[in-house]
């Protein structure tokens, strides 16, 4: 049986070393790139139950309303409404793996209370026009929010590429963990420049979001909060500069 040549095995272990350090940038770019997908199904899903609510006629109210108010009034706007919901915003692909609420506990989340209200299939809840015209303004602002999450997700996305590939730079020029004496001054000042100016963006906005608050909602899931002071810190601790 032949042997691994030593050389192999440093290179292996190189690859290895280098993965380690970039882990933290890949993981959080899969992170963005499911919460894109999902935050653009969600955004269609919204759109599509938008349009079919502006199709749903309100139930003029009684000017005089004398006893309970008729079920026949309600329900054929709530059953449309649910139908609408279920068929849209419930159906998108990852709608069970991340929610797995029932119809009127999104709506409750999504849009608050009274609308749930609206949904409940035992409602007394009329659809009147002005619930319909604050409806459709709580879906369009539901939009909105994806919209603009989605916005500060890509500027993200672009911000970790640029890391990654800026940091790639830096550790495919070692052949080991120890950095040579002629290149520690440059090696070091390019370490503390990409660490400063992640810092200075830390400090900044991703869009309408604060960052901080952007990093800690979108890695809560990780070890790590900030993915390239992650892997930037990985760097400085395993090499001997």
């Amino acid at each position: 049986m032949a042997t691994t040549p030593a050389q192999d095995g440093t290179q292996w272990f190189l690859h290895t070393w280098r993965d380690h350090i970039l882990e933290p940038i890949e993981t959080a770019l899969t992170v963005l790139d499911k919460e894109h997908t999902e935050l653009a199904a969600e955004q269609a899903g919204l759109e599509e139950f938008l349009q079919r609510l502006r199709a749903v006629d309100p139930v003029e109210q009684p000017s005089s309303p004398v006893g309970a108010r008729s079920r026949q009034s309600v329900s054929d706007p709530v059953e449309a409404l649910r139908d609408a919901y279920a068929d849209t915003v419930l159906a998108v692909d990852h709608y069970e793996s991340v929610y797995d609420e029932s119809l009127v506990e999104n709506v409750a989340i999504e849009f608050g209370p009274d609308y749930a209200a609206l949904f409940h299939p035992e409602t007394n809840v009329g659809f009147s026009p002005p619930l319909k015209r604050s409806l459709v303004a709580a879906t369009e602002q539901a939009i909105d929010e994806r919209t603009s999450l989605d916005r500060a997700v890509k500027i993200e996305q672009e911000s970790m590429r640029e890391y990654r590939s800026s940091l790639r730079e830096i550790i495919e020029t070692l052949d080991s963990t120890v950095v040579p004496e002629w290149y520690r001054e440059t090696f070091q000042s390019d370490v503390t420049a990409l660490l400063q100016q992640r810092q200075d963006q830390l400090h900044s906005s991703v869009h309408r979001f604060e960052t901080h608050e952007f990093c800690t909602y979108m890695y809560e899931e990780q070890l790590w909060t900030y993915p390239v002071l992650t892997s930037l810190a990985r760097l400085q601790e395993s090499v001997d500069s």
